[in-house]
């Protein structure tokens, strides 16, 4: 890693330190670690809505991808992780295992990426119970 790298990690730690650096899965569920070193544990079985946004620059001064997932859990819980950060693309394959009846993640992303209107798209809602 070079300095630039370490200065901008250094100085994204004090813009956000609330921003996901990592996301780990299993099968109990997705644990996501902060910039801060804190982090959060998603039960599978908690998740309430899962989409996928298309994410525009804005002239953010710290990288973004081209797209994010909005998690939304019990408890008015809501977590946005970046397609950046490591264990997204894990993290996408594991939803279709974990909970029934999502649309798979490659086929939002082409149709997002088509569109110059749609914003998003859900991919996943739990059925009121």
């Amino acid at each position: 890693m070079g300095w630039i790298d370490k200065v901008n990690k250094w100085l994204l730690k004090r813009i956000h330190p609330w921003a996901i650096e990592r996301v780990k899965t299993d099968r109990e569920g997705t644990t996501l670690i902060r910039v801060d070193g804190g982090s959060w544990f998603i039960r599978w079985s908690d998740v309430q809505g899962i989409a996928v946004l298309k994410q525009a620059d804005g002239g953010i001064p710290y990288p973004i991808g081209d797209f994010a997932l909005h998690i939304h859990a019990v408890g008015s819980t809501l977590a946005i992780v970046d397609e950046t950060v490591a264990g997204y693309k894990e993290l996408c394959q594991e939803i279709p295992r974990r909970l029934e009846g999502v649309v798979p993640y490659e086929k939002c992303a082409v149709e997002l990426m088509a569109s110059s209107q749609e914003a998003g798209k859900l991919i996943f809602r739990r059925a009121a119970s």
